[in-house]
């Protein structure tokens, strides 16, 4: 399996890029020195105060407590700062729409164009230094590293199920014609004319995956969103044959699940990371407390040391799409052109919060979700999610369990889940959720780099590692506040500003 560096562009084109956003271009030396600066990296049980960091060719070569010769380095005076490694995202879908529906799309493409353009420079406004995209196609990926600014990026090809999640939503010519389409013989009569069922068994589609430089696979399991659909879903015997086959070929396997229904899938096949948390209880749902037969299946969870990707904003997206003020934040401003949040504003742009408030008036729906009737709180459903996962994160977090980092950005076709913002909400919903600040930078950084494989190449401020760092004018092991404080961001051991990332700078327009 070929795996070829994720951190394009090159050193040309990011002198190139810092040209252009006003940075001098005599930033990207060959060498670079961060003098006196204080260490917090979570390979380290404690911050390291008066460290000077030496970077040659984009790698870290010397991490020393004493004073390194300046030789023909250039030099960041780290004095009264703090150092970190660059945030890894393990969940996020790249290239979306920006909460623009199809039509909407093509009667403006250039605001469908503004979003993508600052794309990638929010993630790294906000400190993401690499992501990871759960769903993904070869061509995008080379666009992407095509760009002169932008975060490094692994990739997971997604692996659908016949007529299921995300296939039902294609229109019928375009339905089931995934090469990485798994076969299901009880749909072979629904299937096209030309489908060969021996080119869709695992053992060829994890084949498939393996001629490409994606690092993981993604199955799922999604019944509907709580009776809005009603799709089918794989067995837990094909799911266990994906993972004993992405295993033998060195892929991480990433499951789809929110359910009970489908966390129970997920032991029982042995996943190595499940996508969402658990706010689906199923036959639980009317229950406050967290039940007893959760609480056992979380314990499978953790013995197995299968990781979790909590994915707060999933809800928190939701919340803030059904409650007014978001277009308000000031930090929006730093995410998103300035033409999209106008735009946003508009009757047009409300088009999904209609489409989620006429299945909130679906009160059999969300009966089932609730477990009782509903209140008529338009947020019930969002809150009553957010109740059930802090106690299924807490649980875990409490006994052991293994929480990697992701926002899920986009999870829904809104504006809600703006690129490196929700990523920083999601830091905060951890916070507010009992996590210390030392956990969270450890999960954001080291812990989900080891999971994707990824750590001998990034996630700590380490010799011989990759040198995407984040300068801090306030110390993050105090508080995840301090990533409001970021002042430099470092992409392959070249300095950026970081105002220069924003979409408030004139670059960005």
């Amino acid at each position: 399996m070929r795996h070829h560096s994720p951190y394009l562009p090159h050193r040309i084109m990011l002198l190139i890029a810092l040209c252009t956003l006003g940075l001098p271009a005599t930033l990207p030396a060959r060498e670079l020195l961060i003098r006196d600066v204080t260490v917090v990296s979570p390979d380290r049980s404690a911050p390291k105060a008066h460290v000077d960091v030496r970077i040659r060719d984009g790698r870290i070569v010397e991490v020393a407590a004493r004073r390194l010769a300046v030789a023909h380095a250039s030099v960041i005076d780290g004095r009264g700062h703090f150092l970190t490694p660059g945030l890894i995202d393990g969940h996020v879908h790249l290239g979306s729409d920006g909460g623009l529906r199809d039509d909407q799309a093509e009667s403006h493409p250039e605001l469908l164009q503004a979003f993508h353009r600052q794309e990638p420079r929010s993630y790294l406004y906000f400190g993401f230094t690499h992501l990871v995209d759960l769903k993904q196609s070869e061509d995008f990926v080379a666009t992407w590293q095509q760009q002169p600014v932008a975060p490094g990026l692994s990739y997971c090809k997604g692996l659908p199920f016949p007529n299921g999640y995300g296939e039902a939503f294609l229109p019928e010519p375009s339905r089931n014609r995934s090469p990485y389409l798994l076969d299901d013989p009880a749909q072979h009569e629904k299937m096209p004319a030309d489908y060969r069922a021996a080119e869709h068994s695992v053992a060829a589609i994890v084949a498939k995956v393996r001629a490409t430089d994606a690092r993981c696979v993604k199955t799922f399991y999604e019944e509907g969103f709580a009776g809005l659909w009603n799709w089918p879903v794989p067995s837990n015997e094909l799911i266990g044959e994906v993972k004993q086959q992405a295993k033998a070929a060195g892929l991480v396997h990433v499951h789809h699940a929110n359910s009970l229904h489908g966390y129970r899938q997920a032991v029982e096949s042995g996943v190595d990371i499940i996508a969402h948390g658990l706010w689906h209880w199923d036959e639980f749902n009317g229950r406050d407390d967290l039940p007893e037969p959760i609480r056992e299946l979380l314990d499978r969870v953790i013995r197995q040391g299968i990781a979790v990707q909590p994915t707060s904003q999933v809800l928190g997206g939701e919340l803030r799409l059904l409650e007014p003020g978001f277009l308000d934040d000031p930090r929006l401003a730093d995410a998103l052109p300035a033409t999209l949040i106008h735009w946003y504003r508009q009757d047009d742009a409300q088009w999904f919060l209609r489409k989620l408030m006429e299945n909130l008036e679906r009160t059999e729906l969300v009966t089932a979700f609730l477990g009782h009737p509903p209140s008529g709180e338009r947020t019930e459903t969002s809150r009553t999610g957010l109740r059930r996962l802090h106690q299924v994160v807490h649980y875990l977090h409490e006994h052991g369990g293994r929480l990697v980092f992701g926002s899920d950005t986009p999870s829904s076709p809104t504006y809600t889940n703006p690129p490196g913002l929700n990523g920083r909400l999601e830091l905060q919903w951890l916070a507010d959720n009992g996590f210390t600040p030392l956990e969270i930078l450890r999960m954001a950084t080291l812990e989900t780099a080891r999971t994707f494989g990824l750590d001998d190449d990034i996630g700590s401020v380490e010799v011989g590692k990759r040198a995407n760092l984040l300068l801090l004018d306030a110390d993050p092991s105090t508080s995840v506040a301090a990533f409001d404080s970021i002042s430099v961001v470092i992409l392959d051991g070249v300095p950026i500003q970081r105002a220069v990332l924003s979409a408030r700078h004139p670059a960005a327009r």
